[in-house]
C-alpha cells in the first residue's frame, strides 16, 4: 500500500465519519453562529490533539502486541466488518439525512478546542473506530514506518478540517454553501468506498494469517 493510498484512504474514511450527524457537528453548527467560521478549524484542532495522543499510544504502547498474526487477523476482520456496516448505515440514512435539526441545539459554552477534545473523548464510537479501523490501518502503514502512519493520520485529519470548515463558514455566511443534495451525493460515494475498503480489510487479514 503506497503512501498516497494511505493518505487517500484516511481522507475518504475520515470524510464519511465527519459528514455523519453527531455531537461534533452539532457543536460546530451551534457555535459557528456565535463565534464565526473559525469554530470549525478550532474544533478539529481539539479533536486532532486527542487523536494524535491516541495514535502515539497505539504505535508505541501496543506495537509488539500488533505483530501477532492472530491479533492482526482479529483487528482486520472486525475493522472490515465495521467499515462495511458503516457504509451500509450511511446509505440507509441518506433519505432522512438533515443538518437543520442540529442547528437548533443549544450552544455548549465551551471553547471550540476544548469542546473538540471533550466531545470526542465522551463518544464511545470514537474509541471503537480507532480500536478496529484505525488500529488496523496503523498496522498496514507501519510498512512505511512513521511516514506511512503520518500519511494516514494527515489524510484523516485533513478531511475533518475540510468538512468542519465548510460547515462553520457556511453557517457564518447564512448557509448559502450547504447544498444538501451535493452533501448526500458525496456521502453516497464515500459509503461505497467504505464497503470496498471493508471487504479489502477482511481479505488482507485472512491472507496475513495464511
Amino acid at each position: 500500500m503506497s503512501l498516497f493510498s494511505l493518505f487517500s484512504i484516511g481522507f475518504i474514511m475520515g470524510l464519511t465519519g465527519a459528514m455523519a450527524p453527531g455531537p461534533l457537528l452539532t457543536i460546530t453548527i451551534g457555535e459557528s453562529a456565535k463565534r464565526g467560521g473559525i469554530v470549525g478549524p478550532l474544533v478539529v484542532l481539539g479533536h486532532g490533539i486527542l487523536e494524535l495522543a491516541l495514535l502515539v499510544l497505539i504505535v508505541f504502547g501496543v506495537g509488539s502486541f500488533l505483530n501477532n498474526p492472530k491479533v492482526f487477523f482479529v483487528i482486520a476482520f472486525f475493522g472490515g466488518f465495521v467499515l462495511v456496516y458503516m457504509g451500509y448505515s450511511v446509505m440507509r440514512s441518506l433519505k432522512t439525512y438533515s443538518l437543520s435539526e442540529l442547528a437548533v441545539v443549544a450552544k455548549q459554552g465551551l471553547h471550540p478546542v476544548i469542546a473538540g477534545i471533550v466531545v470526542s473523548l465522551s463518544n464511545p464510537y470514537w474509541f471503537i473506530w480507532w480500536i478496529t479501523i484505525g488500529m488496523g490501518y496503523v498496522m498496514f502503514a507501519r510498512d512505511h514506518g512513521v511516514v506511512g502512519i503520518l500519511a494516514f493520520f494527515v489524510g484523516h485529519i485533513l478531511s475533518d478540517l475540510v468538512w468542519y470548515s465548510f460547515i462553520s463558514y457556511g453557517v457564518q455566511f447564512g448557509g448559502r454553501y450547504l447544498n444538501l443534495k451535493i452533501i448526500k451525493s458525496i456521502l453516497f460515494v464515500c459509503s461505497i468506498f467504505l464497503i470496498v475498503f471493508g471487504i479489502s480489510f477482511i481479505i488482507k487479514g485472512y491472507n496475513f494469517i495464511q
